[in-house]
């Protein structure tokens, strides 16, 4: 009989339950981001258009209220003052440290203008450089040092990275023939009791193995080693490895797993979360972290932000669906803001990368979306509307091609050294 580890997992970590789908960022990122005050203008350029107006959306400048949803990171104040220059009114805030949307905030905000313009999402910060640049840090001018960007999410995800490094560089593959292949693993990994952390990982002895490897007495390497369970390997971890990879597990000394431990041979939980009436953590993303941690052509600190801002979105279209609000008009901008620390103006800078804009029109709870391709289609023949105010520091660092030479990440092709 084939033993399971997965009785151990909490009922809301069931790998054969259902989790809706994210944005994958391969996709996001096939278009090359927007410097975010060029988009704030050719989103007001849009909701001006005769397209706008077909799907319902009635600009008014009296009755609108532009906002924004995102984090209070100093790195992005320059989205708050792009909102501002080509709004001519400064931004309304939905949103909480973190890149949270701050449902609470709506009834206030149709009571200031019954037109919501939103612009909103998660953000992480882009160090320049070689191999595609690094994520998740910034250059800090104030303490002349680079450091974490976005510091909170970043602090939600720590727990749950620091044990999934571990992991990869604790659990080993071996072939002690140089045929069948063996994986060890740390007890801490196969049973949570073992583990004195809060978040516990499992690998998942139903995909990564085929069973434990039994006793034998005149072989050495079955002999039980301290602290560790020995298992064989499932064939279908080596078929999912290039020729060249898989070869390097081929031989007597064992070698770390390393980030080839995707998210179909572990789960990862917090074993003391705050749960909601459904029994799902209230921390939402933690129920992607092992999607995020063991993406193979993503950073995970970009992963997380989309992540994150898939979630807050649906929070926003939810809240605004709402019969309470079947009055008014909301238009909502969201993408993920890439920060740059820009030397040519000792300053910071933010790219915004599209994920969807939603548009319910007042008198209906129905929302119409545009899927990132067709923002690009739709914005790319778009010219920006002229600045209301701050003209001077919109034209000062307006040099867009300039300043996306200096993004060369493509999916794939990025710094480890986060």
């Amino acid at each position: 009989m084939t033993m399971t580890n997965r009785i151990w997992l909490p009922p809301y970590c069931d790998p054969n339950g259902f989790l809706p789908k994210i944005q994958e960022t391969r996709t996001l990122f096939s278009h090359m981001p927007y410097y975010f005050p060029d988009f704030a203008g050719r989103a007001m350029r849009f909701l001006q258009s005769d397209q706008a107006k077909k799907i319902g959306f009635e600009y008014a400048p009296e009755r609108t209220l532009p906002c924004r949803w995102k984090c209070s990171d100093e790195s992005v104040f320059g989205a708050t003052l792009a909102i501002y220059a080509y709004t001519g009114q400064f931004p309304f805030d939905k949103g909480i440290i973190g890149g949270y949307f701050n449902d609470h905030s709506l009834g206030a905000a149709v009571h200031h203008g019954s037109i919501n313009i939103d612009f909103g999402g998660s953000h992480t910060g882009y160090v320049p450089g070689p191999g595609g640049g690094s994520f998740g840090k910034i250059w800090r001018p104030l303490q002349n040092e680079i450091s974490t960007d976005c510091g909170h999410l970043m602090a939600v995800m720590e727990p749950f990275r620091s044990v999934y490094e571990d992991a990869c560089q604790n659990i080993r593959l071996f072939s002690p023939d140089g045929k069948k292949i063996l994986v060890s693993v740390p007890n801490e990994f196969v049973q949570p009791n073992w583990s004195s952390r809060d978040v516990k990982l499992l690998v998942d002895t139903d995909t990564l193995t085929t069973g434990d490897v039994l006793y034998k007495a005149e072989l050495s390497y079955t002999h039980t080693t301290i602290g560790r369970t020995l298992f064989y390997l499932h064939p279908d971890f080596l078929d999912s490895l290039s020729k060249e990879e898989a070869e390097r597990y081929l031989q007597p000394k064992g070698r770390p797993i390393g980030h080839n431990l995707t998210h179909r041979y572990f789960n990862i939980f917090d074993s003391n979360p705050e749960l909601d009436e459904h029994g799902a953590p209230k921390n939402r993303i933690s129920l992607y972290a092992k999607y995020i941690l063991s993406a193979r052509r993503s950073p995970y600190p970009l992963k997380a932000a989309v992540v994150n801002t898939n979630l807050e979105y649906n929070k926003l279209t939810d809240a605004v669906r709402s019969p309470a609000y079947k009055n008014y008009c909301f238009a909502s901008f969201t993408g993920v803001f890439l920060d740059l620390f820009y030397e040519p103006i000792h300053n910071y800078i933010n790219l915004f990368q599209p994920l969807g804009i939603s548009i319910k029109p007042a008198g209906t709870t129905q929302c119409v979306e545009i899927a990132p391709e067709e923002i690009f289609s739709i914005f790319d023949n778009l010219e920006p509307v002229e600045p209301k105010c701050l003209k001077s520091q919109m034209s000062a660092t307006a040099d867009f091609e300039k300043i996306q030479e200096l993004f060369t990440y493509t999916p794939g092709y990025y710094n480890m050294d986060e």
